[in-house]
């Protein structure tokens, strides 16, 4: 850190620690907080329950949410697995054109947002005769 002294450091932590929570944690507390609301009509909840989450563990929500994991971990693992070969061959051979545009191409997926990604798909299955929406 550039901050030498034990008190200007102790400063930018807890302004460190107020950012983090303001951006971060709380998001996910008010998150937390609507999933276990009985009711949200005013600042704060009315009552809190777990019926939501007992609604989700069974029936047809439990089988999507099996899916959806279920699928996100072999698309993890798939990911995993391609991305350690990708780079491994990358590094280690091939001559140096064929390196830079195998890189671009891996690299690619990361550069462009996913929001970017879902808002050309709706655009594009939104007219007939695939239309999704």
């Amino acid at each position: 850190m550039l901050v030498w002294s034990r008190s200007g450091r102790l400063i930018i932590w807890v302004i460190f620690a107020l950012i983090f929570g303001v951006l971060f944690l709380a998001p996910l507390a008010v998150i937390l907080l609507s999933s276990l609301a009985d009711q949200w009509n005013g600042v704060l909840p009315n009552g809190l329950t777990t019926q939501h989450y007992a609604d989700v563990a069974k029936g047809a929500a439990w089988n999507a949410v099996k899916a959806s994991l279920v699928t996100g971990f072999a698309a993890s693992a798939l990911a995993l697995v391609s991305g350690t070969w990708a780079a491994l061959s990358l590094r280690l051979q091939g001559p140096p054109a064929l390196k830079r545009l195998l890189g671009l191409l891996f690299f690619i997926p990361s550069a462009v947002p996913s929001v970017s990604v879902g808002l050309g798909l709706l655009v594009a299955f939104s007219h007939p005769p695939l239309l999704l929406n």
